[in-house]
């Protein structure tokens, strides 16, 4: 198991334009300069439960530790990254910092060396 924080973003299902999509993949290359980002993952929301889908989007952003997303989201990419977000997406994204303990399952675990 492995303790982890993250910065999840939700991005509300509405029409996205062809400018919106220019704007969320600048989005999503800027996130990938932020200092101390361990993993990135970019989910296209394609149904839910009770058909009713209120999130199109989900960019999750993973952390050391909550000081590491702080660094983060305060350094020149941070704060570039943010100002862009709102920008082209305002109140239509939802960010949510959590912390996180995720287990895999059915990986091989890694060979010691000996």
């Amino acid at each position: 198991m492995e303790n982890m924080v993250k910065l999840v973003i939700l991005f509300r299902t509405g029409r996205h334009s062809a400018e919106f999509y220019n704007h969320y993949n600048a989005f999503l290359m800027k996130l990938e300069e932020l200092p101390g980002l361990r993993r990135k993952a970019v989910s296209n929301v394609f149904g839910a439960m009770g058909g009713l889908v209120p999130y199109s989007h989900i960019v999750e952003a993973t952390f050391d530790s909550r000081e590491a997303l702080q660094e983060a989201l305060t350094s020149s990419a941070g704060v570039e990254a943010g100002q862009l977000l709102l920008r082209f997406a305002g109140p239509d994204a939802l960010a949510l910092y959590m912390d996180t303990l995720e287990a895999a399952f059915g990986e091989e675990p890694p060979a010691s060396a000996t």
